[in-house]
């Protein structure tokens, strides 16, 4: 693998030491990196070990220089939204090809170097000479982010190689791919090894860094991935028997900087506003008319997922009318997507004529709203929001989705302790689920999965690979905002003619242009050049 080429021994040091406030304590992070380092002097303190350990955190996946367009442009990859310059041909613009770098090439060498340095770490610690229940936490933290990055691999590239152990050159250019199974065992083993030496809670200063339930909460998506569904069943029960973790009666302010502190967060990224800043949330997700880049549209597809708010959907809830389509809707809708002629934004009203449609490339008439804050005065490209990577509740809806999986039985209480904790928070407030039929209740958490977790992070995408049915989802034509009552003599864009989305605009037709394996990622082209003994997934 390309990542251990060109990498001299006598520099691993200052490699895994460079110290970003990302995920680690601050008093720890305030110190000035070293640069004058050796291997014989290093791992001498416990000071080193910590710095060590901040240099694993600094560039992983839940690390400060964590993935920045990626999100967007991945969510291409859903049925939810499309990155603004998708291309039929491609699941989007060239960022899907094994050549390609910016997604493709950076998720699999961040997950690489920080396994790496997680190996290096894990070979070196034992040098360290200080007290024992601290070594043993700061172990399991680098065995959590190693799994992590392994939890990462697996969902987009499937089986990976296996690297447990610093390589050679030699070594690294010579590795096989192991299963998708021996991948999932070996992060499953050391989620489970570092949960037993992480805090379930730990004090403010040392906020980001790994907690005992984001161990449990990623060993359980693994779980699910594989419909390992009784494991997945304990796991989850773990989580909530910990009593830490809560439903915060908010829903929006989660996503912002005033709500980063909710008990609802089990995995975060931390950020700083102009120190160590989000560059992503006030700037790229901002619809065009507020300032910002515009770079994701979400499909009518989406919109039309969200239930009305007497829980029934669209095409049978009596409170819906098509000449008003967002009244009476999941408060979750207003909160997650800019609505055309119905969402007031800084004292302007986005409407079609400021939406981009028609004007600006992928535009579909929506923008998101999600991790827009309406109140921010600093600068959009370093805002102090947090990235969540895991809320509880995606501990209870998971939990509930295993129980009904592993064909046990679904009761009234164990919607309510779980489902209806979701949508009963106080800013959300929908009707509580009661139906207990399996076929039925399994397309209800599908939808609360779907709209409760719009556009967070790899989720959707997740959850219709695990469930099989990505191709089928994606295999279709998608829409964007309703342009017109008379399709037949509308000029000004593309719209369907006939149909359940008559006069909506036709935003992109994948149908026939992808191709069944496209629901992996591609293995890199400059890691198959490098490595000869890699092989490439179907259909690239």
């Amino acid at each position: 693998m390309k990542i251990f080429n060109r990498i001299r021994i006598v520099s691993l040091c200052i490699l895994i030491s460079i110290v970003s406030l990302s995920g680690c304590q601050k008093d720890l992070l305030n110190q000035q990196p070293l640069t004058d380092l050796s291997e014989g002097s290093f791992w001498s303190s416990e000071g080193d070990a910590m710095l060590a350990l901040t240099g694993i955190y600094n560039g992983s996946s839940v690390g400060n220089l964590a993935p920045g367009n990626e999100v967007l442009i991945l969510a291409s990859m859903t049925d939810d939204s499309d990155y603004k310059n998708s291309k039929v041909g491609l699941v989007y613009s060239g960022y899907v090809v094994s050549s390609e770098t910016q997604v493709v090439g950076s998720v699999w060498q961040r997950a690489y170097k920080t396994i790496f340095k997680v190996n290096y770490f894990l070979a070196n610690i034992d040098k360290v000479t200080m007290d024992a229940t601290k070594k043993a936490q700061i172990i399991a933290e680098a065995k959590f982010l190693r799994a992590f990055e392994y939890q990462q691999l697996a969902m987009f590239y499937g089986g990976v190689p296996l690297v447990k152990k610093v390589l050679t050159v030699d070594e690294s250019n010579s590795q096989v791919r192991a299963t998708l199974a021996e991948v999932s065992d070996f992060a499953k083993a050391e989620l489970v090894a570092a949960a037993k030496d992480l805090p379930a809670v730990r004090p403010a200063s040392e906020k980001g860094r790994i907690l005992k339930a984001g161990a449990l909460a990623v060993k359980g998506r693994l779980e699910l991935m594989g419909k390992n569904w009784a494991d997945a069943v304990k796991t989850y029960k773990e989580i909530m028997d910990l009593n830490v973790h809560s439903i915060d009666p908010k829903y929006k302010a989660i996503f912002e900087e005033s709500g980063e502190n909710s008990k609802e967060n089990i995995l975060i990224t931390n950020h700083l506003a102009g120190l160590y800043g989000n560059s992503k949330n006030q700037l790229n997700y901002h619809p065009d008319a507020y300032g910002g880049y515009q770079e994701d549209g979400a499909y009518e597809e989406l919109v039309n997922s969200f239930l009305m708010n007497d829980g029934m959907p669209i095409e049978t809830s009596p409170l819906y009318n098509p000449a008003n389509p967002f009244d009476n809707r999941d408060p979750r809708l207003y909160a997650s997507i800019f609505l055309p002629g119905y969402t007031v934004f800084r004292g302007v009203k986005f409407t079609l004529a400021n939406s981009g449609i028609g004007k600006l490339v992928g535009a579909t008439g929506y923008g998101w709203k999600k991790y827009v804050t309406e109140s921010y005065a600093g600068a959009f490209n370093s805002s102090g929001d947090d990235v969540i990577h895991v809320r509880y509740a995606e501990v209870l809806l998971s939990y509930l989705e295993a129980k009904l999986e592993n064909n046990e039985a679904i009761t009234q209480t164990l919607l309510d302790e779980t489902i209806n904790k979701v949508r009963g928070r106080a800013e959300v407030n929908m009707p509580k689920v009661t139906e207990t039929s399996p076929a039925l209740l399994r397309e209800i958490i599908r939808r609360e999965r779907r709209v409760e977790f719009c556009l967070e992070r790899d989720i959707r995408y997740m959850d219709i690979r695990r469930w099989g049915i990505w191709f089928d989802v994606m295999n279709q034509q998608f829409h964007g905002m309703k342009l017109t009552n008379d399709p037949a003599s509308y000029t000004a864009s593309k719209v369907e003619l006939t149909g359940k989305y008559k006069g909506h605009l036709m935003s992109i037709n994948k149908t026939g242009s992808l191709k069944p394996g496209w629901a992996l990622l591609p293995i890199p082209l400059t890691e198959m050049q490098l490595n000869p003994k890699l092989t490439q997934n179907p259909d690239y």
